[in-house]
């Protein structure tokens, strides 16, 4: 029988690889595995997971999660974040058509770039080695930012583009965020999806 700590390890490298971050961060060892939220409800959460988890198989069936086309999912609130390369503009119109057909989907928002190549390179593993780095110099950094819920704001990067998305408590903090990524070696433009707690979609 399958112990219910290594459930809970599966089910968390599960949803690691189906997507590049859903509203959630896991924080304790296995045994002691905690779900910290901040700006949504678990409900919110549990929604997000399941549609996460769903689109992902989805991809994993269409070809759209593997080393020639590799589109990332992120959802937060409802909210569909498609990010990555892919090789043909057919399969990015896919992604984007099963992501609008995800139960629960409020909107989608398609990030999706387009490779120049069939074939791999060296260098594509090097640049996704770097975007990875990137990305947690970034999630660092707003950790141990002050008066900054870090939890509350996803991060993306390809090829040095870094995506936020997300929910801020104010105007402020978002500024504070934004700037602060901006000052990061090696990041070369942000695009920004964070939406604040008060916005109308978050009800919709």
């Amino acid at each position: 029988m399958i112990s219910k700590k290594f459930s809970a390890v599966f089910a968390i490298l599960l949803l690691t690889f189906f997507t590049s971050c859903v509203e959630t961060v896991v924080i304790g060892t296995a045994a002691t595995a905690t779900i910290v939220l901040r700006e949504k409800t678990l409900d919110n959460t549990g929604q997000d997971v399941m549609i996460a988890t769903k689109l992902g198989a989805e991809f994993i069936k269409n070809g759209l999660k593997n080393p020639g086309n590799s589109i990332d999912i992120t959802v937060n609130e409802g909210r569909i974040l498609l990010t990555g390369i892919a090789r043909d503009p057919q399969k990015a119109k896919l992604a984007a058509d099963l992501a609008w057909k995800s139960e629960g989907v409020k909107e989608v928002i398609d990030e999706i770039q387009m490779g120049d190549e069939i074939t791999l390179h060296p260098r594509d593993f090097s640049k996704a080695f770097f975007d990875y780095g990137l990305s947690l110099r970034i999630e660092a950094t707003l950790l141990f930012g002050r008066d900054i819920a870090s939890v509350n704001y996803k991060i993306t990067t390809v090829n040095g583009v870094v995506y936020l998305l997300g929910v801020s408590s104010n105007d402020e903090e978002l500024q504070n965020v934004l700037a602060k990524v901006s000052k990061i070696r090696g990041v070369k433009k942000i695009v920004n999806y964070v939406i604040l707690s008060n916005d109308s979609r978050r009800r919709g």
